[in-house]
């Protein structure tokens, strides 16, 4: 289960095989006052730039500022809101303690993977496809992080086709690498569809968020599985950076079996970095100063994980970048 706070006087609740534990000791726990009710059928729990809120019968939570997808939705039952223990442990705790996660593997090697190429030409929109700006991000990335002292590989830096599982073992062949692979996105069926997606492994036991129940496969581990709190970590870590710097919706943080995160055996995460086929989010990504502006977000992010790795420093929120 990996990291855990539960406490031996908290009641434990099992439920269709599952143990979940009630959101009001939860919120106890972190320094919450736990008092809260339910509004609208949310109950939000806050003190300072610390939150947290939960949505009965949902698997969508804020904490801190940011969108985060469950694994199973929360349970209310009688007088009770109930959040399974594999949330708690995989999503609430490293996200509201990132510097109680045990073992982080030192960072010295950024792998920065640009999406799609050549013949893969990924989302279409009338000013690019999405394999060029996603090469041209990465490009924008590189500098900021080198100059911070980082060595940068690209898994691609020309209109070349590679194949999926490929891009992930560049990174496992690298001492003290994570891997960020960079996005945008698009959809046929909604034109409104806007804002990030931050994406990292799913844990196994658990439903990816395009699921919602449990597949022959989610009982598999993955070499992902083998970073599930690192990835995590610096999956949220990044995406503080871009809600609180960026002029973007909050599609918040979510889980997938991608090719490139179940492969990779260094931490890892996948940017989705706005929708082509949203009018509003082109214009900015079309923007060169916008897309210098995503790409110090991105780097900041990173950075930001680095310190925490480095030296204990819990990262910044997005109350932290909204306060400056």
């Amino acid at each position: 289960m990996g990291i855990s706070p539960v406490h031996a006087e908290w009641k434990v609740l099992r439920i269709d095989g599952r143990d979940y534990v009630d959101v009001r000791d939860v919120a106890a726990f972190y320094g919450l006052p736990s008092t809260a009710v339910p509004v609208n059928r949310s109950m939000t729990f806050s003190a300072g730039k610390e939150g947290l809120t939960f949505t009965a019968d949902s698997r969508e939570a804020r904490i801190n500022g940011v969108l985060h997808w469950l694994n199973f939705p929360v349970l209310e039952r009688e007088a009770q809101w109930l959040v399974s223990r594999m949330d708690l442990a995989k999503t609430v705790h490293p996200a509201m303690r990132p510097t109680a996660v045990e073992n982080f593997p030192p960072i010295t090697t950024v792998v920065l993977d640009a999406g799609h190429g050549a013949h893969d030409r990924g989302a279409y929109s009338p000013v690019a496809y999405e394999k060029d700006f996603t090469l041209d991000m990465v490009r924008r990335i590189r500098p900021l992080l080198e100059r911070a002292g980082l060595k940068v590989v690209q898994t691609r830096n020309s209109d070349v086709f590679l194949e999926l599982p490929h891009r992930a073992s560049i990174a496992n062949r690298l001492k003290n690498s994570i891997f960020v692979s960079i996005h945008f996105n698009s959809t046929d069926t909604n034109p409104l569809a806007n804002g990030f997606e931050m994406y990292c492994v799913t844990p196994r036991g658990s439903p990816s968020t395009e699921y919602d129940e449990l597949r022959v496969r989610d009982m598999v581990k993955e070499d992902g599985n083998t970073s599930d709190e690192p990835s995590f970590v610096l999956a949220t870590t990044v995406h503080h950076s871009l809600i609180g710097r960026m002029d973007m919706a909050d599609r918040g943080v979510k889980r997938a079996r991608f090719s490139v995160l179940r492969n990779c055996s260094r931490p890892s995460i996948l940017i989705e970095g706005g929708f082509l086929s949203n009018g509003g989010d082109l214009r900015k990504i079309a923007d060169r100063a916008w897309r210098d502006r995503y790409a110090a977000a991105i780097a900041a992010g990173i950075l930001q994980y680095k310190l925490l790795v480095d030296q204990k420093i819990a990262p910044k929120t997005v109350p932290d970048y909204k306060s400056q």
